[in-house]
């Protein structure tokens, strides 16, 4: 089909842009496969953002997708729409890589609940995005892996795990991009990168499959704008007697209804710098700053507040690192697999085999008391809002700024991990740059279930300070 339009500018529109085309015949899915595509073989080699790209598959999808829309028998406003998936997520036809030597070297033949809802949906997949091995870290780097950077800087880190996905958001290499969180991992690398990452209530995209981190695990997307998550969360959210982790509503909102008319008016926003115990770069305490006026100058109603609790960190690792060293030993590596894995995984997993049930228990009892704190804390407030990051992409390959070892990697993401803890929806929406030019992320978090007003607030700010995206990536 003849369009009309360059694949340059199909390749700058979002999901919403791109339907309604298809639906009046002004180009075809076809057209927009072939311009994401072309935008990945462009812009991949500097950022390393694809585990597999799969064009073939991709255009026979497209080609489907077409047929459809030529006889009006499109599966929903986001067929054909080009589509990225997490490898931590099986995909028919691609390798079930997981960033590891230890994940599958054949196409793989299962998909899960959240594939099946895409299919559904009629998207056309182009590809898998990296991710650390098993998604152990909040960067994109290791041994199978390669280094994913940043399209911003390609010297400084693209986040993680959602790495690949939050870079082939940032640079529209397709226009949905999907993404798992367990401590912070769509949002961490939506922050560094400028794009938009939604981290549902635990459970709402549901987990129709086994997970070692149990509830601290979320899928959702990384797109650039708040139009296209909704149109996404439309297509994915929703119960089903096969979920294993949370509870989604019996009737999901229409959230593309949602966010058609947003606004923050009389919203109460309870606003932390810092929730109390964190240090936070001064560029990125700025721009909070600058964004709690701006919301109050939209009609917010914004108080200054911590929530009220200390950092839940230590907890956290007696969840994280025991559901690691399952998920290897239960792979049983050999002494040449563990030759090609990342050596930090391989720490945290040793590490992980000593902690007992009695650490499990009380671990899960601190997110029993911060899931409380924070229930209390929206009986105030409908909404916390905080700095997604304390800081801005920091060098890539590294798993610590300035390769200064700490505790753990989650040192320097201190405002993520709390609310997996808790299972509350979360999103991170761009709200500036530093002085170097690098993204900074404003998160905003509602109380369980409160996704449609999570939403409501990233898209409304986001239409009343659009920040730029990044056209290509540029090379440091």
């Amino acid at each position: 089909m003849d369009s009309g339009i360059s694949k340059t500018d199909l390749g700058e529109m979002n999901a919403a842009e791109l339907s309604q085309l298809f639906k009046s015949g002004k180009a075809s899915p076809v057209d927009a496969a072939k311009a994401s595509l072309n935008r990945i073989e462009r812009f991949n080699p500097a950022v390393n953002a694809f585990a597999f790209v799969t064009p073939e598959l991709a255009i026979t999808a497209a080609k489907e997708s077409e047929e459809r829309w030529r006889k009006k028998e499109a599966l929903s406003p986001i067929d054909g729409a080009p589509t990225t998936i997490k490898e931590m997520t099986p995909v028919k036809g691609i390798p079930w890589r997981r960033g590891s030597v230890l994940g599958g070297k054949e196409p793989s033949s299962q998909e899960f609940l959240i594939m099946q809802r895409l299919r559904a949906a009629g998207v056309t997949v182009l590809g898998t995005t990296t991710s650390p091995e098993f998604a152990w870290k909040g960067v994109t780097h290791g041994p199978i892996v390669g280094n994913t950077t940043n399209p911003w800087r390609t010297d400084r880190a693209s986040g993680g795990s959602s790495g690949g996905a939050a870079v082939a958001a940032a640079l529209n290499m397709g226009v949905f991009h999907e993404g798992s969180d367990g401590a912070g991992s769509i949002r961490i690398p939506a922050s560094f990168c400028g794009c938009f990452g939604f981290k549902p209530s635990c459970g709402w995209i549901p987990y129709d499959t086994p997970s070692n981190l149990l509830e601290l695990t979320h899928r959702g997307p990384l797109t650039r704008t708040a139009e296209d998550t909704a149109l996404f969360l439309k297509a994915t959210t929703g119960a089903t007697p096969l979920v294993r982790f949370g509870s989604p509503p019996a009737v999901s909102p229409d959230w593309p209804e949602a966010i058609e008319h947003a606004t923050v008016k009389g919203l109460k926003v309870g606003y932390s710098r810092n929730l109390g115990y964190a240090k936070v770069q001064e560029d990125v305490a700025a721009a909070l700053d600058r964004t709690a006026l701006r919301l109050a100058e939209m009609g917010a109603l914004v108080e200054e507040v911590d929530p009220g609790f200390s950092d839940p960190q230590d907890a956290l690792l007696a969840l994280w690192y025991p559901a690691e060293a399952l998920i290897v030993d239960t792979l049983k590596p050999t002494a040449d697999q563990q030759a090609l894995m990342d050596p930090a995984l391989l720490e945290i997993c040793e590490k992980g085999r000593k902690y007992s049930a009695i650490d499990f228990i009380k671990a899960e009892q601190v997110r029993g008391d911060l899931k409380v704190r924070m229930a209390l804390f929206h009986e105030r407030f409908d909404i916390l809002m905080l700095p997604t990051m304390p800081i801005v992409a920091f060098e890539a390959g590294l798993d610590f700024p300035g390769n200064v070892k700490g505790k753990d990697w989650s040192d320097w993401s201190p405002f993520t991990y709390p609310f997996n803890m808790t299972g509350q929806p979360a999103v991170s929406v761009p709200c500036g740059f530093d002085r170097d030019g690098m993204p900074i992320g404003v998160q905003f978090v509602g109380a369980r279930n409160a996704d449609e007003l999570v939403l409501q607030i990233g898209a409304a700010y986001q239409a009343a300070y659009p920040e730029p995206f990044v056209s290509e990536p540029i090379s440091r």
